[in-house]
């Protein structure tokens, strides 16, 4: 009966220890985050057990933070509010912290997926069609602007071109992307074959369509002048 008191005792000052020192941390990592920052280049990074190899930018302090605090909070109760043995409150306590971990390092994971989302990203107007917003300079000279159409919504982006100059107005192609500017020669430079690519040749008449199309011709034929 000692003993069970004693190991008792013991884990549950250690649940108190956790709980109270993981706290503080969080507490001061979510008012005062830059204190913290230093540290989270060193738990940054990927969480297999998410399924993926995505980082978790200065998240995955937190997440360590919020999985220690639920499972020193978790075993305080354990001990406090049950009659569980001590390994049962220490399990109980360690498999709580641990699905905290795991909600947690996924749940800033999507609100890093959407922060990126939803970030523009010039490379992203390559192989599109634009229309020139500001005199671009000739032979890389300078940059214009174009504008354009990019994931969804009209953007207003840098450019340059290798070539002549090209006016307000007119209509350009984006083929490559440097330092978020895009390089752009106008359309009439693309060439025949080029614009042939680009403009979807109309489908075919079906096999009744055609044969329809030349009934009428030779009815329209065989009509009498006058």
């Amino acid at each position: 009966m000692t003993e069970w008191l004693a190991a008792s005792s013991a884990l549950e000052s250690l649940c108190w220890g956790v709980a109270l020192f993981s706290t503080a941390l969080l507490v001061m990592k979510l008012l005062l985050g830059s204190l913290l920052d230093g540290l989270d280049g060193h738990f940054d990074g990927s969480f297999d057990l998410l399924g993926g190899a995505e980082p978790v930018p200065s998240g995955g302090l937190k997440a360590i933070l919020a999985g220690c605090m639920v499972t020193g909070w978790s075993g305080v109760l354990c001990f406090q509010l049950t009659r569980l043995t001590p390994l049962a409150a220490l399990g109980a306590a360690l498999g709580a912290g641990f699905a905290t971990f795991l909600a947690t390092a996924w749940i800033l994971r999507q609100v890093y997926r959407i922060e990126s989302d939803g970030t523009l990203q010039p490379a992203n107007a390559i192989g599109r069609f634009g229309t020139v917003y500001l005199t671009i300079p000739a032979g890389g000279q300078g940059s214009g602007q174009v504008q354009i159409e990019v994931q969804g919504r009209l953007a207003t982006l840098d450019a340059i071109t290798d070539g002549p100059a090209i006016p307000t107005g007119l209509r350009v192609f984006v083929h490559s992307v440097s330092n978020g500017v895009l390089a752009v020669v106008p359309e009439s430079a693309l060439g025949a074959s080029r614009a042939s690519e680009l403009t979807p040749e109309p489908p075919p008449l079906s096999d009744p369509a055609l044969a329809r199309h030349k009934t009428l011709a030779s009815a329209n034929k065989e009509l009498p002048n006058g």
